[in-house]
């Protein structure tokens, strides 16, 4: 070997090194108090009390944004449950194939279609990173974040995403896509996926996100789901006859080869 290809292999090895580090920084050490308790404002809590004590199921998290911190599903994960989280960020997606291996995790923008849309951009592990225009609202009014970059990216279909993956039943969905939820949800085939309990963000800071917040409950109030419970900016649906269990059914799940 050498003496440049030597030189470029111990490179690429010492830069495993400290992504690996950097890595456990942001799970471990940086996030430790969500490892115990990772939602928002308890949300965790009164999802799996949508569920029988001890059911073990499978969950899609579209926007999962981080493992552990402002994570619904972290603490279904700990009780044995897996599932598909899904993040626009790399970043994410690293931090997830580190601290929850047994799940799929997937790079992808999930919008109404396939295609590609403009990405509203703070950095590379902000959960405020959107694809909704009117979002930028919130996001500078409230956060104070004025410059956002702007960049295309393309989008899936959540079908077309999901099917990949042979999956039908879905215990648990969560979505947490900074204001472009009902988006996804009208476009998803509720006829072909057979989905038990809804989180979703609602944040209704002006007329358009309101409009959209009542348009979204009365589209799944037509999909035979009630709101069981609500917190500042989620809101959880449980469909009114529940469908099967799902967790027998994926105890061997792996991605496709």
């Amino acid at each position: 070997m050498s003496s440049s290809n030597s030189y470029l292999l111990n490179f690429s090895k010492k830069n495993l090194f400290f992504k690996k580090i950097y890595l456990y920084y942001n799970i471990y050490i940086r996030n430790l108090k969500f490892y115990f308790s990772s939602s928002q404002f308890d949300e965790e809590k009164k999802i799996i009390k949508q569920f029988e004590k001890h059911h073990i199921g499978f969950f899609v998290d579209i926007g999962s944004f981080h493992p552990t911190r402002g994570n619904n599903t972290f603490k279904l994960y700990k009780h044995g449950w897996k599932g598909i989280n899904v993040d626009l960020n790399p970043l994410s997606i690293d931090l997830f194939n580190t601290a929850r291996p047994r799940d799929i995790n997937v790079c992808a923008a999930v919008s109404s279609k396939k295609g590609s849309k403009v990405l509203y951009f703070d950095h590379e592990l902000s959960p405020l990173n959107t694809l909704e225009k009117n979002h930028t609202s919130l996001i500078k009014n409230h956060f104070g974040i004025e410059n956002l970059k702007k960049k295309k990216i393309k989008t899936i279909n959540f079908n077309n995403l999901i099917k990949k993956y042979k999956i039908k039943f879905i215990d648990f969905l969560n979505i947490y896509i900074e204001g472009n939820e009902f988006e996804v949800l009208k476009m998803i085939d509720f006829n072909y996926f057979k989905i038990n309990v809804i989180c979703v963000e609602i944040l209704s800071h002006n007329k358009f996100s309101k409009k959209n917040t009542d348009r979204l409950i009365k589209f799944l109030k037509k999909k035979k789901y009630k709101i069981k419970e609500k917190t500042r900016v989620n809101y959880i649906f449980k469909r009114e006859s529940s469908f099967p269990s799902s967790s027998k059914a994926f105890n061997s799940l792996y991605p496709p080869t």
